[in-house]
């Protein structure tokens, strides 16, 4: 295996033809700088490239060629190549093309892999199924090759992101490149928010997975059956996409009709109910039904032709069947048991099906107890949920050691993180370091799968969403400042370079906020809890995590104003909004902890400190004012067209901590002008 960090091909020779400076060449070198420039057209970057010249031709003088028996994805690689070049039709293999030549490679004729210099290593590189080679034939062209239909449409890809920003009026500049490439995650992708309708969008940046909630029913016999969104399932494969059917949260049954046909299986006793409602029940795992139906579901899902896995979500509530049977086991051990045997029931007539258990937060006590579940079927993987540990922007290591150690003995291993301020509000974030240690501390630490969550919209969080498929696929290439400028570029930002001084500038700032649980946690209460009780704050812990002094407030202050100065010269409305509003947050963050001190174990209050309590209030109002007109305008900046109510949830979160503290400081002869302007709630 090629030893990373150093050039590739080592030792091959590069194909006369495609070297720059011979006679009648049409082939001109690069400089070191242009390549590295032409790169950052690339997300995620490539472990191996070789790019040391370049050829324009018309673009009708280019072919893109298929071997005959390519198959319908592959198809779908070669249409997108050829969409961009503007050609319609198939190939005419005119004499004289250009040809890059598309497809899986074999031993022997067709895409013959002794003849594509570097397709001889594809088989010894981790996750090989999806490697990929691009690389200059020995006679003339290019050659795009993989040793599945996944491999080649992820290099055709790369193709695609090296050759659009270089088709201009009717001529292509083609890269003298050669690339061997390979993920570090097995699967990188998302469940929830908008992973549905985006799915060509993050195949674009290779991430090549969605977990979706299947409908799961019974039919007239009392059968389990379900189904999925079989035309997006579909476009999902064409992009080499894995569409993984979701059997929900087992303590959420009730939707499928289950407890009205078989009441039998409703939980007994007062823990079997969940703290959402009444009809939020653990099932009763000891009824032998319960598997039986779970294998129904399966086998249904099994026979939709794409899918190859199915992951189950444990129940999420701290529930407990209090029948015998499952009080001696205890429900989450219980029901992984179950899972498998439904699993093993299932592949009596899919062989082939696969299996994977989403812990919870109810779960989390006995992982231990899911994980020895499984122990003994090492096809089946785990995913880690946790409503307060992986929905979690900290910056505390997310994966914990009873977790490793399952990945560290080659078990599959998933994640379900936030990428995101937060799984509640919605606030700006594009956060270069935060999603760089998430991803590489997945990758060090052996996992298989990311699946990562971006609620409502991915375009709330496109720097995130872009930065998760970078480092999921190759953790230890470029550093944060080198992706914020290749995300730059490709938005074709008036100023990459700048882009990228504000990211990494700001990205740390956000992280001390969102980090800090704000707002979300500490403005939805416990902030003007804090004022009313008149308990003093502590700097480092609870809504101050990550601001230990005043000191690193005021720091983050300045970092936002130079930070805003950039954005303003982009003269981006995405990024201006973005710096005022967790700007914004910081001040209020300043100025709540100026309070605080100020009342802390106080009734009254010396005249001094009255007016300097009123300037730090009215500071606090103007905070929220800017964050809360922020958020509006970065909303109608990135998604104005979005309905989902998460941004103005946020704005009203805002605005009530100050009406709240307002409310607290009264008594000191506080005044609060801003309260009839806030009682506008934000719709």
């Amino acid at each position: 295996m090629p030893k990373k960090g150093k050039p590739w091909p080592e030792g091959a020779p590069w194909p006369a033809w495609a070297a720059a400076g011979g006679e009648g060449s049409r082939v001109e070198a690069l400089t070191e700088a242009e390549a590295k420039a032409w790169l950052n057209w690339l997300v995620p970057l490539p472990k191996r490239v070789r790019l040391q010249a370049k050829l324009t031709l018309p673009c009708d003088a280019v072919e893109v060629r298929l071997p005959d028996a390519a198959s319908d994805v592959e198809q779908a690689a070669a249409d997108e190549l050829r969409s961009l070049l503007g050609h319609k039709g198939s190939p005419r293999n005119r004499r004289g093309a250009f040809p890059i030549l598309i497809g899986v490679c074999h031993d022997g004729p067709g895409l013959d892999r002794s003849l594509i210099p570097g397709a001889s290593q594809l088989a010894v590189l981790p996750n090989h199924e999806q490697a990929y080679v691009i690389a200059p034939l020995p006679d003339y062209g290019l050659a795009v090759a993989g040793l599945t239909e996944r491999g080649v449409y992820h290099g055709a890809k790369t193709l695609q992101q090296l050759l659009a920003p270089h088709v201009k009026e009717g001529k292509v500049t083609i890269p003298m490149v050669a690339i061997l490439d390979w993920p570090d995650l097995a699967e990188r992708g998302e469940w929830g928010g908008s992973c549905v309708r985006d799915i060509e969008a993050i195949a674009e940046h290779k991430m090549n997975l969605v977990e979706v909630h299947a409908k799961l029913a019974l039919d007239e016999q009392g059968r389990g059956v379900a189904t999925i969104d079989a035309a997006r399932q579909g476009a999902a494969r064409l992009h080499a996409v894995k569409w993984v059917p979701i059997i929900t949260h087992l303590d959420q049954l009730h939707r499928s009709g289950i407890y009205d046909r078989y009441p039998e299986l409703k939980g007994k006793g007062k823990k079997a109910k969940g703290t959402y409602g009444e009809k939020f029940h653990a099932p009763c795992f000891s009824q032998p039904k319960m598997p039986e139906l779970l294998a129904d579901w399966f086998t249904s899902l099994a026979a939709t032709k794409g899918v190859s896995d199915i992951c189950v979500w444990l129940s999420e509530d701290h529930v407990q069947c209090e029948c015998e049977g499952c009080k001696a086991k205890g429900q989450y051990a219980l029901e992984a048991d179950a899972c498998v045997r439904a699993w093993r029931l299932a592949r009596k007539t899919n062989p082939e099906i696969r299996l994977r258990i989403l812990l919870t937060q109810g779960s989390y006590s006995t992982n231990d107890k899911v994980l020895a579940a499984v122990a003994d079927t090492p096809e089946v993987g785990i995913t880690y949920y946790d409503g307060g540990r992986t929905y979690d922007s900290s910056r505390q290591p997310m994966i914990y050691p009873l977790l490793a150690d399952f990945a560290r003995k080659g078990r599959c291993l998933g994640c379900y993180p936030q990428l995101t301020a937060s799984w509640r509000i919605v606030c700006p974030w594009s956060g270069p370091q935060f999603i760089k240690a998430r991803m590489t501390e997945f990758v060090d630490k052996g996992l298989q799968c990311l699946c990562g969550y971006a609620t409502p919209d991915n375009r709330f969080y496109d720097f995130n969403i872009a930065a998760a498929a970078e480092w999921s696929w190759n953790a230890h290439g470029r550093a944060e400042r080198e992706f914020a400028l290749a995300w730059a570029t490709r938005k074709r930002l008036a100023d990459p370079e700048k882009a990228a001084d504000w990211a990494v500038m700001l990205g740390p700032v956000g992280w001390d906020v969102y980090g800090s649980g704000i707002p979300y946690r500490h403005l939805f209460g416990p902030a003007a809890a804090l004022v009313r009780d008149r308990k003093a704050p502590e700097l480092g812990r609870g809504l101050f995590r990550y601001f230990p002094t005043v000191e690193h407030i005021a720091g983050d202050l300045a970092a936002c104003d130079k930070a805003l100065e950039l954005a303003r010269q982009l003269n981006d409305p995405a990024l201006v909004t973005e710096t005022q509003a967790i700007g914004g947050y910081v001040s209020m963050v300043k100025a709540i902890h100026a309070i605080a001190s100020t009342v802390a174990g106080k009734e009254k209050l010396a005249a001094a400190e009255a007016q300097a309590l009123q300037t730090a209030f009215d500071e606090l109002d103007r905070a929220a004012m800017q964050v809360a007109d922020a958020l509006k305008a970065w909303k109608a900046a990135v998604a104005p067209d979005n309905t989902a109510p998460r941004v103005a949830d946020t704005v009203n979160a805002t605005n009530d901590t100050v009406t709240a503290i307002g409310q607290a400081l009264a008594p000191l002869g506080i005044r609060d002008g801003g309260k009839a302007r806030r009682a506008q709630k934000a719709r």
